[in-house]
């Protein structure tokens, strides 16, 4: 190598170490650096530029050198080739044999197979060397146009059912794909929402219909309904409406939609007066309370589902032999299931929030010291001591 290229290749290793520090990069970062300066891109960077400059020295003292050989190599044929097998993949086979023609340079390829290979046995090697043995013809070489063809028709099978399973899995995947996309853009909502009153009292409204709907359908005549049972399981959620009766429904209500209109309306007054009781005890406090209910159930409920359609995705195969679609069948298991996950959060949330009673910290002491006065003479006595020990 010329002194000219030595002493530039120095000064461009002084000027990186000196930037970058001497052994402060992991040697994967230097290598992607180093491999960076070899290619053309524009960069500012003093030190890739120098590094740069120095490698294009030495790409050009030595392409005297490789310019002979590849004279050398055009002039023996090029490339060679040699497959010792075919992969399951024409694309495969085909980017192997690509090595040896690159950028329009001669070359050539060959593939030797044997019919114990993996693909013959799929569309039957067996036969052909059931045929040999019969003939008594040993360690010849067999080239046919049909075997060939026959090959790549077994390759083509082989990729056809590679695909399959990937669409499948891939249409698998789309499931629950769009049932995490609802969920995390109901999870940002409470993350990056500045108030979450809306979507509290959404979920209270969802959960009153959801109470309704179980203990009083749509379709039940008003002389069947059961408002003993409804009023009971309404303030199980909520103890804020222990003024409710069924005098004072039927009075208010007249039927279903009225009964629907009104049960929200007073799933929204005992959510504000909620608000209004916890927000005098601790300004700012139910918001958090809210965010952390939202997300915390939001969280655990997910995990969950996420186990059972993976439980789902297993036991739908064998709804096969039932004549049956295991991809619809997933997709109705997992929608039922996604539909029961998204209504089990927003119950969780409102009734956490309806039972939400704050209890501060210097109140729980005292109520603690009041229950319990043997507290408060340890307590002293240990505050005595320690009175007597400073002095």
């Amino acid at each position: 190598m010329e002194e000219d290229t030595l002493s530039c290749i120095k000064d461009a290793v002084e000027v990186a170490v000196k930037e970058w520090g001497e052994k402060s990069l992991p040697e994967l970062e230097a290598e992607e650096r180093l491999s960076y300066s070899c290619e053309k891109g524009p960069t500012r960077d003093e030190v890739i530029a120098t590094l740069r400059t120095a490698f294009m020295k030495i790409a050009d003292e030595f392409k005297i050198y490789t310019e002979e050989e590849k004279k050398k190599v055009i002039a023996t044929g090029g490339l060679h080739v040699v497959g010792t097998e075919r992969h399951e993949s024409r694309r495969i086979d085909n980017q192997l044999r690509g090595r040896s023609g690159r950028q329009g340079d001669p070359g050539s390829s060959r593939f030797f197979l044997s019919l114990e290979d993996n693909i013959f046995r799929i569309f039957g090697g067996d036969r052909i060397q059931g045929l040999m043995q019969a003939f008594r013809v040993e360690d010849l070489p067999i080239e046919s146009k049909m075997l060939t063809r026959a090959l790549d028709e077994a390759q083509r099978k082989v990729e056809n059912y590679f695909f399959d399973i990937r669409k499948q899995l891939f249409e698998y995947d789309e499931v629950l794909n769009s049932q995490r996309d609802r969920v995390y853009a109901e999870r940002r909502r409470a993350l990056a929402s500045g108030s979450l009153e809306s979507l509290i009292v959404e979920y209270a409204e969802l959960t009153m219909d959801d109470i309704l709907e179980a203990n009083i359908g749509p379709g039940t005549p008003r002389e069947s309904w059961d408002l003993g049972k409804l009023i009971a399981k309404v303030q199980q959620y909520c103890y804020l409406l222990n003024d409710l009766t069924p005098e004072l429904l039927e009075s208010k209500c007249s039927s279903y939609e009225d009964l629907q209109e009104y049960l929200r309306t007073r799933g929204r007054e005992a959510y504000f007066q909620k608000a209004e009781i916890v927000e005098k005890q601790a300004p700012g406090l139910m918001k958090e309370a809210e965010r952390f209910l939202i997300l915390s159930n939001i969280d655990k409920l997910w995990k969950e589902h996420l186990q059972a359609l993976k439980f789902v995705q297993q036991a739908v195969g064998l709804r096969g032999y039932a004549q049956r679609d295991p991809l619809i069948e997933y997709k109705l298991e997992g929608y039922n299931l996604f539909l029961d996950m998204m209504a089990q959060i927003r119950r969780n949330v409102i009734y956490s929030v309806y039972q939400f009673k704050p209890v501060m910290k210097k109140q729980e002491e005292e109520s603690s010291e009041k229950k319990d006065p043997k507290k408060n003479l340890q307590k002293g006595a240990k505050k005595l001591g320690a009175a007597q020990a400073a002095s």
